[in-house]
């Protein structure tokens, strides 16, 4: 995906009123879905509560667009899947200085293993790519025990982790497997992107030697092997964004018929790295 304003993931009417505020007000940049727990890390406790935040925008920079309401669920360790509802909120926009809708979504944990929190938004067109979007997002959440990360939890488009998604410190090499309908995604575009958690102003996003936005550094890509593998370095600590693409058939949208293009997400935690310890005293 070129980074520049787009609007996706919204529901009927909502959508295509966001589509037309959104593309033509939004700056530059990749749209993403963009969600996180209001506590350090990817770490639970059996029974404790975690919310998180969610918004529709660029991760990066943390340009926050208003959000239509999103549909989630948890997968558990065993595999069930649970619905949960998210409550509106509102988050500022450090771009235009405006309040955004934004949502927020609770969790209690039942029993130990590796949660993964999903979103699953419908096809949504957007003009200036002649395309329409379907997007696809899970997050993991670890409580306790080191049960189930691996594990498919059967999305249309989905990245299984090979690598951890959690306990890594920045720097680490990760590795994962796209998959379109359970089979090998093959030559697929891979897309990672930073979440900083906080706006980031143009006058701070890295530059080219032309002084302009360095898009490839901010959206990095790398290709799935003809097995549907992929490899990158997450080079920072924090919350990253992976997301595969492929393509998902074709939609009318006022009388003509376009491309739907489905995106596979996978986020993933990166620690900072743990200090040097000191020699032992001699």
């Amino acid at each position: 995906m070129v980074r520049h304003g787009r609007v996706k993931g919204g529901w009927g009417v909502l959508a295509a009123a966001l589509m037309v505020v959104i593309g033509a007000a939004a700056p530059g940049g990749a749209h993403f879905h963009v969600y996180w727990p209001q506590v350090e890390g990817c770490y639970g406790k059996v029974y404790e509560t975690v919310t998180w935040r969610y918004f529709w925008g660029h991760p990066y920079e943390m340009i926050v667009d208003d959000a239509p309401a999103p549909r989630f669920f948890m997968v558990t360790p065993q595999g069930t899947r649970e619905p949960l509802t998210p409550r509106v909120a509102t988050l500022r926009d450090g771009d235009s200085g405006k309040d955004r809708r934004a949502y927020s979504v609770e969790y209690k944990p039942g029993a130990p293993g590796d949660y993964y929190l999903c979103l699953e938004a419908p096809a949504v067109f957007i003009p200036e790519d002649k395309t329409f979007y379907e997007d696809f997002v899970k997050a993991p959440w670890h409580v306790v025990a080191e049960k189930g990360w691996d594990k498919e939890v059967k999305l249309p488009v989905e990245i299984v982790p090979l690598t951890r998604p959690y306990g890594w410190p920045a720097g680490s090499v990760f590795r994962g497997k796209a998959l379109v309908k359970g089979k090998a995604l093959t030559g697929a575009t891979v897309e990672i992107e930073k979440f900083n958690g906080f706006y980031v102003p143009k006058e701070l996003v890295p530059k080219n030697r032309w002084g302009e936005e360095n898009g490839p550094l901010l959206t990095r890509t790398v290709k799935t092997d003809r097995l549907g593998y992929f490899v990158c370095t997450l080079d920072s600590p924090g919350w990253w964004v992976i997301a595969v693409s492929a393509p998902g058939g074709k939609k009318q949208q006022e009388g003509k018929t376009y491309p739907v293009e489905m995106r596979g997400y996978l986020w993933v935690y990166m620690e900072p790295s743990p200090p040097a310890l000191p020699p032992p005293a001699q």
